[in-house]
Parts: structure tokens; C-alpha cells; sequence
């Protein structure tokens, strides 16, 4: 089999495991490139290319592995955490009002939906952080994001005591304003050393 990226061919033995590919693949990748897909004889695989390979490793004579520089990595990490901060301040505002009220279970959901958002913010940040490549600005967008953290320790707090109104006060006056200076340090990233795709 041949395994092809960039201008690299390698001939790979033809007793070669999943395991020994996953190896080359991953000593050609480096820490300057991070996988999308592989293309097995021209067709694409983008889900479960371990088991792809399980699958089919005697039957391919070509494997092409496809993926993008550490740089538009982070970058496009940045530009979706930058799309799920903007979506998030308004619902932010509207489970704030909703928990200074009579918070529903849609509302419930809602601050739900919240600490799920937050978690993958939390691992894009981890993502970005353990990158070769980050913005100039990082410890600008790492202070809002621990500052997050610390927040949510205070806001299960009072979730456990069932405090509505101090789930609406630490959504309001700590986590808002959070979201929206993480949001500025992140435009500023992607403004000052990334780009944006839809731009014309």
C-alpha cells in the first residue's frame, strides 16, 4: 500500500497493522498538522477511519491522509468558538430574565445547554492551548476563560440550593460579562492573525 500525504509517498509493508498506519500517519502529521480524513483508492472517509481501516486495510493500495496546518486549526477553532459566544449572550440575557422570574424547564435546559456549550469551550481552549501555534493575544483570551470556570463552581453552588435569583444575579453581573470579553479577545485573534472565510 502506498500512504500519500502532502508530496510524501511511503510504501507501507503489506503485513502492516491498523496500528502501524495510525503510527505513520501520526509521525507524518507531526504537532504541525492535525487529521481530517483519509482517501482510500479515491473514496473519502471522514467517520470512523479506524474502523475503515480494520475493515479494509488488505484491500487498499492507496491511502491519502488529508489535514490542515496547526494555523487554520486554530483558526477555525476560534472562529467557532467566536460563533457560539455570539449566540450565547443573547440566551444568556433571556435565562437571566428567566431565572429572576419563575425559570421553566425549558428553561432548566437552557442553563443545561449552557455548561454543555461551556465545556466545549473549555476543550477548544485546551485544543488551542496545546497547539504549536497560538494567537499573540492567548493569555488576553485565557484570563475570561478562567474566570469562567471559576464562575460555574460559584453558579453550582447555588444551583444546589435552588437560589433562582443568585442563578440570575451570577448569569447577569459574573457570567455575561465573561461571554462578552471573551468575545472581544477572540474577535481581536482572528482579526489580527487569523481570517475569515466569508468575507468577499
Amino acid at each position: 500500500m502506498k500512504l500519500l500525504f502532502q508530496e510524501q509517498i511511503i510504501e507501507v509493508e503489506q503485513n502492516s497493522t491498523m496500528e502501524d498506519i495510525i503510527e505513520k500517519v501520526n509521525v507524518l502529521l507531526g504537532n504541525q498538522f492535525y487529521f481530517s480524513h483519509l482517501v482510500a483508492d479515491g473514496q473519502e472517509i471522514t467517520e470512523a477511519p479506524e474502523e475503515y481501516l480494520l475493515r479494509h486495510l488488505t484491500d487498499i493500495t492507496e491511502l491519502e491522509i488529508i489535514a490542515i496546518g496547526a494555523k487554520q486549526f486554530v483558526n477555525d477553532l476560534l472562529l467557532s468558538a467566536e460563533e457560539y459566544v455570539a449566540r450565547a449572550i443573547p440566551h444568556l440575557t433571556d435565562l437571566t430574565d428567566a431565572f429572576y422570574h419563575n425559570p421553566s424547564k425549558e428553561n432548566w435546559m437552557g442553563l443545561i445547554e449552557l455548561f454543555e456549550g461551556v465545556q466545549w469551550l473549555a476543550s477548544m481552549i485546551t485544543a488551542v492551548d496545546q497547539s504549536i501555534v497560538r494567537p499573540t493575544n492567548w493569555d488576553a483570551v485565557m484570563e475570561p476563560a478562567i474566570e469562567l470556570q471559576n464562575e460555574l463552581g460559584t453558579l453550582e453552588e447555588a444551583l444546589e440550593n435552588t437560589d433562582t435569583v443568585l442563578v440570575a444575579d451570577i448569569l447577569q453581573y459574573e457570567i455575561l460579562p465573561v461571554f462578552e470579553t471573551f468575545a472581544e479577545e477572540i474577535k481581536i485573534a482572528i482579526d489580527t492573525e487569523g481570517m475569515r472565510h466569508d468575507l468577499n
